[in-house]
């Protein structure tokens, strides 16, 4: 699959945990919101060609130790936000989704941050030479 499309899929993703969130599903929306920034991480991975990246190639998956240690690095290239973003869609992924604990208000507090990291993906692969 393109850049471009995996880019529109998290686009699609995140437009799907919104309605989640509008439905009062915080579960649900949790984890999609979760999933937006997991495969976030993962394009820029790709795109910046970090160790993490071929590490997961070659193991042919990515783990959440091995996701963690990515947006690490990316804080590197993209900023703090960046690893807050991925610190806050973790806290979705066990608190929210698995540990049922998040309210649909908890959530949409910190959302914009996962749709600040999906921009930044946005703006990665839009790069001329990503195309």
């Amino acid at each position: 699959m393109s850049l471009d499309a995996r880019v529109e899929e998290l686009r699609k993703r995140f437009r799907e945990a919104i309605e989640y969130l509008k439905k009062g599903d915080s579960v649900q929306a949790a984890e999609k919101l979760y999933k937006v920034a997991e495969n976030a991480i993962k394009i820029l991975s790709e795109v910046n060609r970090i160790p993490e990246y071929e590490k997961a190639r070659q193991e042919g998956t990515w783990w959440t130790k091995l996701l963690d240690k990515a947006a690490k690095r990316l804080r590197d290239i993209y900023g703090e936000e960046l690893l807050d973003a991925w610190t806050t869609a973790y806290k979705f992924h066990q608190k929210g989704f698995h540990e049922e604990q998040l309210t649909i208000e908890e959530i949409e507090e910190e959302a914009y941050k996962i749709e600040d990291l999906l921009r930044i993906v946005e703006k990665e692969v839009k790069k001329p030479i990503h195309s």
